[in-house]
């Protein structure tokens, strides 16, 4: 059995510390394009479709989105819906460069797009 010191389990601390503080800098959020909205506004043909292909389909038909919001799962997405906050996706503006995308267990089987992604 070997004996390991206390220096060589130290020593990749620094690194794992550098890694981290690079890997998880928060990012800084877009400001919000208030309306008038331009382009495209609603997705109805993403619902039950994964959610990169969602991703992709939105920032190509409407090059003004800069923000897509993914809130994970369908009971999420439809309290939400009742209390009117996906429309505004939580704090009370509406932002034409945000797209707000409720993904959750589709009934066919598999996680995809549950709701109609709106900006938001």
């Amino acid at each position: 059995m070997s004996k390991t010191s206390s220096a060589s389990i130290l020593l990749p601390l620094p690194i794992v510390f550098l890694l981290l503080t690079v890997v998880c800098k928060p990012s800084t959020a877009t400001p919000c394009t208030p309306p008038p909205c331009q382009g495209k506004q609603s997705w109805p043909e993403l619902v039950g479709k994964d959610q990169d292909t969602a991703y992709l389909v939105i920032k190509r038909e409407n090059p003004q989105v800069t923000d897509v919001v993914f809130l994970v799962s369908d009971v999420l997405g439809h309290v939400l819906d009742k209390k009117g906050v996906l429309e505004a996706a939580g704090d009370g503006d509406l932002c034409c460069n945000r797209v707000v995308v409720v993904v959750g267990a589709l009934p066919s089987g598999g996680d995809g797009v549950t709701k109609v992604p709106k900006v938001g």
